[in-house]
């Protein structure tokens, strides 16, 4: 997971709309300023077109831009109000303002919350293909042995067509260990599951290696763990589980849970469209487990519920029956207006009850002010709060996502040709959600509104008092791709993927100079969004009348400001081994960016390799 927990949409506009200030929606249509092109005229005029529904305006430049901080659904009260207070020019003008958003409205250039309700719902259920179990683990057999323990209890096993562990540990004696808990598990399950380990790691790439000689390059970078000596391989697991899943929908378990459910202790009706977790705090493990409610059902058996399934099914399920339109409120409009009825759940993800499986203590800078209130007025202290990992970080209800992160167990619909993980390097499971939007625009991801107890048995030490302004890795390069998606791009998905390909190439083909200027750009976008977000919570951190979370705030606009005037390079990326120059690095990300393309571009091969000569097979392999 990233800190950057609010980076789930590339067309979400932040406005610091403080929701406490806004009115409710109440009966109110609802209103956004989405899906227009803009077109320059001259100094007085912009010609906007709706691409809804065709309509066209010349509209007056300031006015389209403070439309384009209206892409939130609201009313246009609330949306007067917030222009008014944080648009100097404005202040005082709130009848007309008023005036305009609704004439606008009526003549069709807003987006109605009310049609994209009526749009969402109403699709027929599908048939939903078996599913398989993964477990993913690397020298943890004590973490690996306490889930199967959970599994064994949950029950209900027998459903699903498989389970593997798929081991990636160092050690022979971890491997040896592993193995030895399979088959012990075997003998006690009414499932058997398969260890996949090393010698079975190396059966699948030689037979893939055999089967397509033309793409070996791109097969060892997915799966050869010679190929990434001295790195950490948080992907190459999971892309194992993928092969291992062709055609099935899969779950994958991280080996540091606990199979089972448990329920929020924030609850609220209904669905939500806002993407929004929110967080809860607790000063030690004990009292943490201590008021976990426990769900009725396994998480396995929940995530396989709407797995697959059509997004207007799933969500007239969840709701009850109808779409209530308030529901929308505060929801991105251009994230809903690419949905639709039939639009595939691709990915369900649940919450983290325990650590939050961030990569650093800074994710409470993009919480909720319900979160921040219960972090700010934690008994055991905001910086402990923060530091323990002891909390739960989730939904309160079932929640829409468009584009993917990682929870401790996620589901994946990979009966579609989904993409594979990047092997290496942390933030993974932010590209790999690019890719998934990359490739299918309308594909949905649902977060449910519980969580699995994520207990790591090894030591976090995560500091608040780490540096705030962060520094590249992978995570540039999927904000960047998100930037670049063509929503207007009506080929079929492996032309996407193929088309990402050839992005790398031409990426690895830039001379040092440009890259490094591509790096110092997405740098400083991010570490502007970081400003922007932390300008927000500052802006209502006098209400909350804690100094010390004021105090970290001011710090954190301090350490961003100083960091963007700097000069980066990618030699400050964490984990760069001091000495290395820059010259260097761009050298091993141009060999990198071409092995990528190799592995991306020979992917749907890869897949269907495996699913016509291997899956079909008893034992899987």
């Amino acid at each position: 997971m990233t800190d950057d927990l609010s980076y789930s949409y590339s067309h979400s506009t932040p406005t610091g709309q403080d929701p406490a200030a806004a009115e409710p929606a109440a009966s109110a249509p609802l209103v956004a300023f989405a899906d227009c092109e803009l077109i320059g005229v001259d100094a007085q005029k912009m010609l906007v077109i709706n691409r809804v529904n065709g309509k066209q305006q010349f509209i007056a430049p300031p006015v389209v831009e403070a439309l384009k901080t209206c892409t939130q659904f609201d009313t246009v009260a609330n949306h007067t109000k917030r222009l008014c207070a944080t648009r100097p020019e404005l202040k005082g003008q709130e009848a007309g303002v008023s005036s305009t958003l609704q004439q606008l409205a009526d003549s069709g250039f807003l987006l109605l919350g009310e049609n994209i309700r009526k749009r969402l719902v109403d699709a027929p259920a599908r048939t939903l293909a078996p599913s398989r179990v993964f477990i993913i683990t690397c020298d943890r057999p004590a973490a690996v042995e306490r889930l199967l323990e959970s599994m064994l209890r949950s029950g209900n096993l027998s459903r699903h067509e498989g389970l593997y562990l798929v081991d990636d540990s160092r050690t022979e004696e971890n491997r040896s260990a592993n193995r030895d808990l399979v088959e012990t598990f075997n003998m006690r399950s009414a499932k058997d599951m398969q260890y996949f380990g090393v010698d079975e790691q190396l059966v699948l790439q030689n037979k893939l290696v055999d089967a397509l000689p033309e793409h070996e390059q791109g097969i060892r970078f997915l799966i050869d763990p010679e190929q990434w000596v001295g790195y950490k391989t948080y992907g190459r697991s999971r892309t194992l589980a993928l092969l291992l899943s062709v055609g099935y929908r899969a779950i994958v378990l991280d080996d540091d849970v606990t199979c089972q459910a448990v329920l929020p202790p924030v609850r609220e009706e209904g669905v939500s469209f806002t993407g929004q977790r929110q967080a809860a705090f607790y000063p030690d493990r004990e009292t943490l487990i201590s008021q976990g409610n426990p769900a009725d059902f396994d998480p396995l058996s929940g995530h396989l519920q709407y797995l697959g399934q059509s997004l207007g099914h799933s969500l007239k399920e969840l709701a009850g029956g109808e779409i209530d339109t308030e529901w929308l409120s505060q929801t991105n409009a251009a994230m809903l207006n690419v949905l639709d009825p039939e639009s595939p759940v691709l990915v369900t993800q649940c919450g983290s009850w325990g650590d939050p499986g961030t990569g650093g203590a800074h994710w409470g800078l993009s919480l909720d002010e319900r979160s921040i209130e219960r972090l700010v007025s934690a008994p055991h202290g905001m910086v402990k709060a923060v530091e323990n990992r002891c909390n739960w970080l989730g939904c309160p209800r079932p929640t829409l996502h468009k584009m993917a992160f990682m929870s401790q167990m996620t589901g994946i619909d990979n009966t579609h040709l989904l993409p594979p993980y990047f092997p290496a390097f942390r933030g993974e499971d932010l590209l790999f959600g690019t890719m998934i939007e990359t490739m299918y625009h309308h594909g949905a991801v649902l977060e449910y509104g519980w969580s699995v107890p994520h207990l790591p048995l090894d030591d976090r030490n995560m500091s608040i008092r780490d540096p705030i302004a962060g520094e590249g890795g992978i995570v540039l390069f999927s904000r960047y791709m998100t930037e670049n998606i063509d929503y207007k791009d009506a080929s079929d998905p492996e032309r996407r993927l193929r088309n990402m390909a050839e992005d790398a190439r031409r990426m690895a083909a830039r001379s040092d100079e440009d890259l490094l200027l591509d790096y110092r750009t997405e740098q400083a976008k991010a570490q502007a969004h970081g400003l922007f977000q932390v300008t927000a919570q500052a802006a209502k951190a006098s209400e909350l009348e804690s100094i010390n979370w004021q105090s970290y705030l001011q710090r954190g606009l301090d350490e961003i400001e100083q960091s963007m005037n700097e000069e980066h390079s990618p030699t400050r990326i964490t984990g760069v081994p001091d000495g290395v120059g820059a010259s260097e690095l761009l050298s091993q990300f141009r060999s990198i960016a071409l092995g990528w393309a190799a592995a991306i571009e020979a992917w749907p091969e890869i897949r269907s390799t495996v699913a016509e000569q291997y899956l079909k097979r008893a034992g899987a392999l």
